[in-house]
């Protein structure tokens, strides 16, 4: 596991301090380096702790912007209450205080999980084929979403790398 460089590290512990002296919480938050490959970082008031993600954040501006987003959920909680939790109206407004357009999400590029393997169900009504990552769960029967037919377990096989599979739903009875 690598550590984020010390650059940026101590241009969050920076960065947080500011906010601080000038957005008070009655707390300092933690600052902790994960290593997220989709989420850029979160804040969770119950461990006062705020997760960057060392694999996202490769530069000032990212980590600046992911940082502040964080520390705005914090504060929109001290301010408001449990109920201010997420992207809401308390959440914006303390986006603005920070000096922030209130956008909810990053377009960084990431690594997401690959499927391994893929299982395939039949319906025994219309032939209809579904492929899935995992096998549905033994102890329950399924039908097919579009005709409402019985599911028949076809079979597994490993997936090429980088090939697309197609999801449809299914309906649990």
């Amino acid at each position: 596991m690598t550590e984020p460089e010390d650059s940026l590290e101590n241009l969050a512990s920076e960065i947080l301090k500011e906010l601080l002296a000038k957005w008070p919480l009655g707390f300092s938050p933690q600052l902790v380096w994960r290593n997220l490959r989709v989420t850029a970082g979160s804040a969770d008031m119950r461990s006062r702790c705020i997760s960057l993600s060392r694999l996202l954040l490769t530069d000032a501006d990212r980590l600046s912007t992911t940082l502040v987003h964080e520390y705005a959920h914090m504060l929109a909680i001290v301010r408001s209450g449990p109920s201010a939790a997420g992207h809401g109206d308390a959440w914006k407004k303390a986006m603005r205080d920070l000096g922030m357009d209130p956008k909810r999400t990053h377009n960084y590029p990431v690594c997401r999980n690959r499927a391994h393997q893929e299982v395939s169900y039949r319906c025994v009504r219309c032939g209809h084929l579904i492929v899935r990552k995992r096998r549905l769960p033994s102890k329950r029967r399924y039908v097919h979403a579009g005709c409402g037919g019985a599911l028949r377990f076809e079979g597994t096989r490993l997936r090429e790398p980088r090939e697309e599979v197609d999801r449809t739903q299914l309906v649990a009875n």
